[in-house]
């Protein structure tokens, strides 16, 4: 009961106790980013990457900066192609579909419908990539830590990820699910302690294209030569 969910903290004042919350466009609980007095600031902040069994010269998977490396389009090891593959790296992210179409696209070129760019040309765009990031990178340039921050990427990703060849008729992302995704992400922010519980009413459409989605895969239409 006396552990509460939080925006972002703006600053923590000079008596070491009050915290200042970041300001995330108002809503109807402004309670939650008046500043509070605390005792303990309890950090959430995620995870490092860890492949121990896979940093031995033979296969040469590195995380020593914050990231995989070397990876083609967050997921192949250029070596290796679709048999060594990272799926679920992003962060920032519309989860479950994005596991599921870079899923898709392994299988499909572990089955020989897809096809990879050599090893040779897979490690250059890598390291083209990944050199955009860190210091070297020059003023501006995104924090190593992150690479793999989809955040304003991922639409685009995952249709370069779709549109592929040989991925057709594979998973892929269908627009009410961005437009969910987008909305679900402006109430987090306005309502970060009640947004899992509150439905707003510009999710009601979408909620009911996603219903009629999935009815109809659960009953695809008969055939015209099926029919009696």
């Amino acid at each position: 009961e006396n552990v509460h969910l939080r925006p972002n903290i703006a600053k923590v004042a000079e008596d070491g106790r009050t915290v200042h919350f970041e300001c995330q466009g108002g809503g109807d609980n402004s309670s939650a980013f008046a500043p509070v007095a605390v005792d303990t600031i309890l950090w959430c902040t995620g995870y490092e990457y860890a492949v121990p069994f896979l940093d031995g010269r033979e296969v040469g998977v590195s995380t020593a900066q914050g990231r995989i490396e070397p990876l083609y389009e967050h997921l192949f090891h250029p070596k290796f192609g679709a048999s060594l593959s990272f799926i679920g790296l992003g962060f920032k992210i519309l989860p479950f579909p994005h596991f599921e179409i870079q899923a898709a696209w392994v299988a499909r070129c572990l089955a020989g419908k897809c096809t990879l760019p050599t090893e040779q040309e897979m490690a250059e765009r890598a390291r083209a990539f990944y050199d955009g990031f860190g210091e070297a990178a020059g003023p501006g340039a995104p924090a190593v830590e992150y690479t793999h921050c989809m955040d304003g990427i991922q639409w685009s990703y995952l249709q370069s990820i779709s549109d592929q060849p040989g991925m057709e008729g594979a998973a892929h992302l269908p627009p009410w699910k961005r437009e969910m995704y987008d909305v679900n992400r402006k109430k987090k922010g306005l309502h970060p302690t009640e947004y899992r519980d509150l439905v707003l009413e510009e999710e009601l459409p979408l909620i009911q294209v996603g219903l009629e989605e999935v009815a109809r895969s659960n009953n695809p239409p008969v055939p015209s030569s099926n029919l009696m």
